[in-house]
Parts: C-alpha cells; sequence; structure tokens
C-alpha cells in the first residue's frame, strides 16, 4: 500500500479541509489574475502549506484552466508533471538541506534568470525557509522583493519567528490553521471507505487525538493501521500501534490526588505497571485530563476539550472544582517534568510515584501558593521556630518570595568563574564546555544571571542536578550561596559561527543535542 498522505494529497482547491480563509484569497486571486510575486506560508506540519503551494502552481500553469476559473484541470501535460514532481519548471527546494548562501545563488538567483522552459511562470517552493542562513536569506532578499516577472516564489515555514522582517514584509503572508476533528475524521473516512477497510470510530479518534491537527500526521497513523490487513479494524487490533492506558484509570488516579490518598495513587500506579500498560501514555493522557480540569476552572466546556463518556467528564469536572487553580498547574508543570524521566529513571514507575506522594499530601503547597504571600513581613520575622511540617513549608515558601541581592559582586566572580566551573570538569565535562561559552551578565535579587546563545544549553543548566552542581561550586569559592538564573540571548544576535557550538557540544557528553 501506498503513503497514504501522498496517494490521497488534494488534487483540487476544493478538496481542501479547513482553510477556506486561505483557498478563498488565493482562488480569487487566480481568478482575477491578480498574482502576488511572493507568497509566504505559516503554520503547525501536516496542515496543507505545500499541498496549496502545489496547487497553486498547476493552477498558475494549467494549459487547460479556462479564463475566470481557478481549478487545475489535471490532466493536461503541465498538471501531470507537477503532481508527478517531474515539472521543471516548478522547483522545489528544501532549506533543511540547502542553507547556505551559495546553494542559494546557484539554485535560485542564478537559475530565477532564465525564463520557464514550457510552462507560464517559474515558480519556487522553497519548504522549512527558516533554515537559511543570515547570509542566505541577504542573497535571497532582492531577488524576492523584484523577481523576473516570469518568476513567483512561495515560501513555507514552521518557525516564522526565524525569518527576518525584510522577508516577511516582501511576501503575501498566509496562517494555516490546525485542521479541526471534524475535518480530520471526514477525510480518514472517506480514505478507510476508498481503501475499503471498516474502522471503528473509536480507533479514528485516538488517530485525531494523537495527530495534533496535523492530517498528515494522522494520515501516516491510519496508514499503519490499515496495513493490518484486517477488514475490521477495532481497538484491540490498533494496542500496538497507538498505545493507550485507560482513561478512566487517569481520572481515578488524579482523583486519589485531589483527595490526598497517596496510597490509592500508588496502588494506581501499581495496577498499571504490573498490567503492561505505556506508563509515557498513562502520563501524557494525565496532563490531557488536567488540562481539561485547568481550563473547566474558567468555566469552559470539558466536552470540547477531551473525548470522553459523560461520567467521566463530570469526575474531572469534579477534581477542578476539588483542587485550587494554581495546584493543578503545579501537577501538570511537575507531570511534564515527570514524563521525560519516565526512560531515565531505574524503577519506570518512579517519576509518577514520586508525583503521586508529592502532591497528594493534604498539605502540600507548590511554590507562589498559599496564603503565606499575603502574610506582613512582620508576622514572618515573629515565626522564627515552624510549629509543624506544615509551618515549615509555608516558611520555605515565603523565604523564596522574599529575595535578597547576594553579597558578592559581578566584578568578584567573573575572575573565579574558570576557577569554579574547573571544578565541574570531572563530575559534568559537557556542562563546563556548556558555561564556558555563556555569558555572565549580573547578579540581583534572582541571583547570578546567565545568557545562553541556545534554549538547550539554557535548560540543560536548569535541570535540578546540573544547577546544584554549580551553585555548590560557586559556594564553595566564593563563601556565598548564590542561585542561578538562566536567560536566553536574542535570536538575532547568533552569528553562523555560533551554530557550531550546537555540534561541538557531542565531543563533551553528548548528552546536550
Amino acid at each position: 500500500m501506498s503513503t497514504l498522505y501522498r496517494k490521497y494529497r488534494p488534487q483540487l482547491f476544493s478538496e481542501i479541509h479547513d482553510q477556506e480563509h486561505i483557498v478563498k484569497t488565493i482562488t480569487n486571486e487566480i481568478a482575477g489574475n491578480k498574482i502576488a510575486h511572493a507568497y509566504l506560508f505559516t503554520g503547525s506540519r501536516g496542515v496543507g502549506k505545500t499541498t496549496i503551494a502545489r496547487l497553486l502552481a498547476k493552477a498558475l500553469n494549467c494549459k487547460n484552466r479556462k479564463e475566470n476559473s481557478f481549478e487545475p484541470c489535471n490532466e493536461c501535460s503541465s498538471c501531470t508533471e507537477i503532481t508527478a514532481g517531474r515539472n521543471i519548471d516548478v522547483i522545489e527546494i528544501d532549506a533543511a538541506s540547502h542553507t547556505g548562501v551559495d546553494n542559494v545563488r546557484e539554485n535560485i538567483i542564478e537559475n530565477a534568470q532564465f525564463k520557464p522552459t514550457q510552462s507560464k511562470f517559474k515558480i519556487f517552493i522553497i519548504d522549512e525557509v527558516h533554515m537559511l542562513t543570515i547570509n542566505a536569506f541577504n542573497a535571497l532578499l532582492k531577488t524576492i522583493e523584484e523577481p523576473p516577472a516570469h518568476v513567483i516564489f512561495i515560501l513555507a515555514t514552521t518557525e516564522l519567528h526565524k525569518l527576518p522582517a525584510t522577508i516577511i514584509s516582501r511576501c503575501q503572508r498566509f496562517a494555516f490553521k490546525k485542521i479541526t476533528r471534524e475535518g480530520m475524521m471526514e477525510k480518514m473516512e472517506g480514505i478507510c471507505k476508498a481503501e475499503k477497510i471498516k474502522v471503528q470510530k473509536s480507533v479514528l479518534e485516538k488517530i485525531i487525538n494523537k495527530s495534533e491537527g496535523g492530517m498528515r500526521d494522522a494520515e501516516s497513523l491510519l496508514g499503519q493501521i490499515l496495513n493490518l490487513n484486517l477488514k475490521e479494524i477495532t481497538d484491540q487490533d490498533i494496542e500496538s500501534i497507538l498505545p493507550s492506558s485507560d482513561l478512566n484509570s487517569v481520572v481515578s488516579f488524579a482523583q486519589a490526588i485531589a483527595d490526598g490518598d497517596g496510597l490509592k495513587a500508588v496502588e494506581q500506579i501499581e495496577q498499571q505497571a504490573t498490567a503492561g500498560a505505556n506508563l509515557e501514555q498513562f502520563i501524557l493522557d494525565l496532563i490531557e485530563v488536567l488540562r481539561a480540569a485547568m481550563i473547566a476552572t474558567t468555566g469552559y466546556e470539558i466536552k470540547n476539550l477531551i473525548e470522553a463518556e459523560k461520567e467521566t467528564l463530570q469526575n474531572i469536572k469534579k477534581i477542578s472544582e476539588q483542587i485550587p487553580t494554581q495546584k493543578i498547574i503545579a501537577l501538570i508543570d511537575s507531570a511534564l517534568m515527570r514524563k521525560r524521566e519516565i526512560k531515565l529513571a531505574p524503577i519506570p514507575q518512579l517519576p509518577l510515584e514520586l508525583l503521586a506522594i508529592q502532591f497528594s499530601q493534604a498539605n502540600y503547597l507548590p511554590p507562589n501558593v498559599g496564603d503565606t504571600q499575603e502574610e506582613s513581613s512582620s508576622q514572618k520575622t515573629e515565626e522564627t521556630k515552624p510549629k509543624n511540617f506544615t509551618d515549615s513549608i509555608k516558611t520555605a515558601i515565603v523565604n523564596l518570595t522574599h529575595k535578597t541581592v547576594p553579597k558578592t559582586t559581578l566584578e568578584e566572580i567573573k575572575p573565579k568563574w574558570n576557577e569554579i566551573i574547573g571544578g565541574l570538569s570531572q563530575k559534568i565535562p559537557y556542562l563546563t564546555f556548556i558555561l564556558k561559552s555563556c555569558t555572565l551578565q549580573s547578579i540581583d535579587e534572582n541571583g547570578l544571571n546567565l545568557s545562553f546563545q541556545f534554549e538547550i544549553h539554557k535548560f540543560k543548566v536548569e535541570e535540578a542536578k546540573n544547577r546544584k552542581f554549580l551553585e555548590d561550586e560557586i559556594e564553595k569559592i566564593m563563601g556565598e550561596r548564590i542561585r542561578i538564573f538562566c536567560v536566553t540571548q536574542s535570536a538575532s544576535t547568533i552569528t553562523e559561527d555560533d551554530i557550531t557550538l550546537n555540534s561541538l557540544a557531542t565531543d563533551f557528553g553528548g548528552e546536550v543535542v
């Protein structure tokens, strides 16, 4: 069986799902012969950017398209060649593998000067255009601004913020939406009918949940399922392809935390582990349930957020009313962190057990939650000795929310920086490399402010164990415990040479990238 997203790619504008605001504008331009010289398509993966780019190219070069119409005929030599990807006047370029200025000059700028061989327009479709270097963008700028009359550019990207404003301003921009559940369901039911295979609706709903609004992702998963070569496909048949956890068990686990019943929560985890359930999926479902509970606190209808039975939705609503909103947010933050730890943990269920026990404690308050923020400074100084565990937690929160500027100055710490990070060379060698490339910005109430060129470097230093090691070394050398506060430099300050730092980091432990 061929790949479904290629086999069933729309060949007419009328077949496009959920991008009516884009289709209407572009088809009016085609019919009215008011074509722009450059288009910019933005949006997440699998929402139709490349499909509409090819349809636009096909319609403009169609030899049989009638006046004031916009649909390609799909029969002429130009249409069939574009569909097959072999039309020499429609040039598709993957910017991820052609990032440099030399490639742009050779494949685009020089090529644009020649008239199309057999079509009306020479059309450049540049996918993942944000991957081009700054120099490549600068070289392309003049050609995009004033291209020859026979040239049209169609740029596509999933990361608009990485494009220079000078490029964006020279294009007609279209923002693609994620595909709706209804649109995805309609398309997949049509594919199942065409393939003459019956698939339970609950299976298609699971595919939709996994696809996050991307039609290509949904069609790829559906292709895997249809390759089972069964006449009828049920939930049981797809367990190996779409591992799932019982949503009622997830809700029961969340309810145990809400009730402060740590024993029941741990028992739920043990049952899942013993049954061989996918714990990563379990925590993903937990995040989905908690998200629904969080948004439900605003009065939004849960049924619009999560597919479940009426009783299950009522239980989620109950959780949203039982747990303070800030605690739900803290739960989601912790669940996201624990998900990353499942693969690394010596005992797979340990991260979930930590989450369960931590948040099921009746007196547990996450940072910045509770009445302690409203206590006056005079009340805080009077409480010199916590009366019990709850008071101890509250006192710690008060101390965290009232920061003081360290006595150590930036001028004092800079000469000692190499000595500080040198102490980490045996413990965490890759962290030493990262810290050598960072900038010491300032010391204030947040602590020592470090600036990094890459998000991944910032995240690594912020990991609990790495942060502790660094703060320990600072205390050892400077004689004062100083907190670490990390920020990322603006992307505009990063040069092409800086990009090599990320690849070099693999020589220092391989965990950085």
